[in-house]
């Protein structure tokens, strides 16, 4: 069968995307493990803040994608022109027309690390955002939002740990914003749903079954399937914080662990995700799990630490003992948002006020390529969850 018109205009965009960043090879490395899940890595010699970026998806092309815009993600921070940077202290920038928000401020974007650093009077480079609840315009440190290779742009004294959370790339504009929006929930709610990790008791009680995952998740459904068919235990877990917990938001979080029961060199790996609607959150944490196979069996992430065997049998014993009664329809689903991604922004905006996420900024970031926008959030108080 010939490709299509789609598929060959998207293979031009996708070569035209790697050659602006550098990208020598977008690698299909699915066959390099047995469950079947799409993933590809693209390899970045130059990269700064890494050299290769994973994608992946149900098929070949979105996992390609993915690895790509991840890709177009970290450019975007490494790259800065000078003419985006406003230099200044924040009481000297309060003085202007929109507001400066503080480095303790930054949330989503950055833990503060040495405040000594940090002041009212400090002088620092900051960029320009937009309040997305009111449509103001305000002042963000560019350190929150940028992370530039030494020796380019300075953004003067450091103070926070930079994060590549909360970043989108795509060619939809609002496509980009929801994507950075959803995964800086994802960080921030995973932080109070598991503010201690994983426990026996959070596994029993957040674990779903699988007659509870065919019944209100049949994507998700049939790619578990498959994996077990493959030899692997799938357990997926509701990671949604309870509405009594403070800053929960009411989006659909979830979590999935994969064990390799052939106890191969990968015993386990998790994925998290937080989506819209219930069945592509769990399916793309599943996803994820898959891709964390892979990344491990690839060896080419320089920042991925090696399994402690013992602690993932440990914990693939506990998955298995579980016999979970929790139900699916206590998960949140927004699915009726997912119509237009203008909907869904609405929608998680909408949610996270109501959660008490009162300033949420958006960060218009330069882009490799025309056609392709990049999006960074900066949403005060929100939490960044450790769990990988």
């Amino acid at each position: 069968m010939l490709p299509t018109k789609q598929v060959l205009v998207s293979q031009v965009f996708q070569s035209r995307l790697a050659q602006a960043l550098g990208v020598t090879r977008v690698a299909r490395v699915t066959g390099l493990d047995r469950t079947g899940v799409e993933v590809a890595c693209a390899v970045r010699p130059g990269g700064h803040v890494l050299q290769v970026c994973n994608g992946k998806g149900l098929t070949y092309e979105g996992a390609a994608l993915g690895a790509l815009f991840e890709t177009a993600e970290l450019w975007a921070a490494e790259h800065v022109s000078p003419g985006r940077l406003v230099w200044g202290s924040r009481a000297e920038l309060d003085g202007r027309n929109a507001g400066a928000w503080s480095a303790e401020a930054l949330g989503s974007a950055g833990r503060m690390v040495d405040s000594r650093l940090w002041g009212d009077s400090v002088r620092c480079a900051w960029r320009q955002a937009t309040e997305l609840h009111s449509g103001r315009a305000v002042w963000v440190p560019a350190q929150g939002v940028h992370c530039p290779p030494g020796g380019s742009v300075a953004l003067g004294p450091v103070c926070v740990a930079w994060t590549s959370n909360g970043s989108g790339a795509h060619p939809d504009a609002q496509r980009a914003l929801l994507h950075a929006l959803l995964e800086a929930s994802e960080r921030d709610q995973l932080a109070r749903a598991l503010p201690g990790g994983w426990t026996e008791e959070a596994v029993r009680r957040r674990m779903l079954g699988p007659s509870a995952i065919a019944r209100g998740a049949p994507r998700t459904a049939a790619l578990a399937r498959t994996l077990r068919e493959r030899g692997f235990g799938v357990y997926l877990f509701d990671a949604t914080p309870t509405s009594r917990t403070p800053g929960a938001a009411g989006l659909p979080v979830a979590a999935a662990v994969l064990v390799d029961e052939e106890e191969g060199p990968v015993p386990l790996t998790a994925g998290y995700a937080c989506a819209l609607g219930r069945d592509e959150a769990l399916l793309r944490a599943l996803l994820e799990a898959a891709q964390s196979r892979l990344t491990d069996i690839h060896g080419a992430r320089e920042d991925v630490a090696a399994t402690d065997r013992d602690a993932a049998r440990g914990f693939a014993r506990v998955c298995a003992s579980v016999r979970s009664k929790r139900r699916i329809e206590g998960m949140p689903d927004f699915s009726a948002d997912t119509s237009a991604p203008a909907r869904g922004v609405k929608r998680v905006l909408r949610q996270l006020q109501r959660a008490g996420f009162t300033q949420v900024a958006a960060v218009t970031l330069d882009s490799p390529v025309p056609g392709l926008h990049v999006r960074r959030v900066v949403v005060p108080g929100m939490r960044i969850s450790e769990l990988l």
